[in-house]
């Protein structure tokens, strides 16, 4: 049954996010202003921005976006287990600094005004992470070396900036950054 409705949701899923990709706008909702993310100019093949190589590293930006600046945030055992997790299936076979990017990008979310407040609320978010709803995310086991990193990353994040990041080519959402490897990071416009 639950094979039967990865089958059939999967497809009206990736087809609801292919549709919505082209109309991005501002929309009401129950009196409350809410913001769609920003669609950026297509990003056509063409050289990355800032290629990063293993022996390479990242600038790091010394401002958190969107809210104030706080002590290291306290987090549960059950977000860090599931943001090594995500990170796992998003980004199993990267580099460690690609590893703690897609790490930075989750907690960047949950930090921004423009996402949800908790790491729960940030990883379920509807057509986000692709290992959510391909399946992915089923076949990934927490590992305790990636925990460390959600940990190091919590004390001391490389980046405060990159709040997507796409396999393959930019997004077209977001302002281009870098690339690391195979992943592609924007941030917030």
């Amino acid at each position: 049954m639950r094979r039967l409705i990865k089958v059939i949701t999967v497809p009206i899923l990736c087809g609801i996010m292919i549709a919505s990709s082209f109309f991005v706008s501002e929309f009401r909702s129950e009196g409350e202003d809410v913001v769609a993310i920003p669609r950026a100019s297509i990003v056509e093949k063409t050289e990355p921005i800032i290629t990063v190589s293993q022996e390479e590293s990242i600038p790091i930006a010394t401002e958190k976006m969107g809210r104030s600046e706080e002590a290291i945030p306290k987090m549960s055992r059950e977000d860090v287990e599931l943001i090594a997790l995500v990170t796992m299936a998003e980004a199993e076979g990267e580099c460690e600094e690609g590893k703690r990017l897609v790490i930075d990008t989750i907690l960047n979310r949950v930090d921004s005004e423009h996402f949800p407040d908790t790491v729960y609320e940030v990883i379920y978010q509807p057509n986000q992470f692709s290992s959510m709803w391909n399946g992915r995310v089923d076949r990934c086991e927490v590992r305790e070396d990636i925990c460390d990193l959600v940990y190091e990353e919590l004390e001391s994040r490389r980046n405060y900036d990159v709040v997507f990041f796409t396999a393959g080519e930019y997004s077209a959402y977001g302002v281009p950054m870098f690339q690391v490897e195979n992943h592609y990071f924007s941030k917030y416009e």
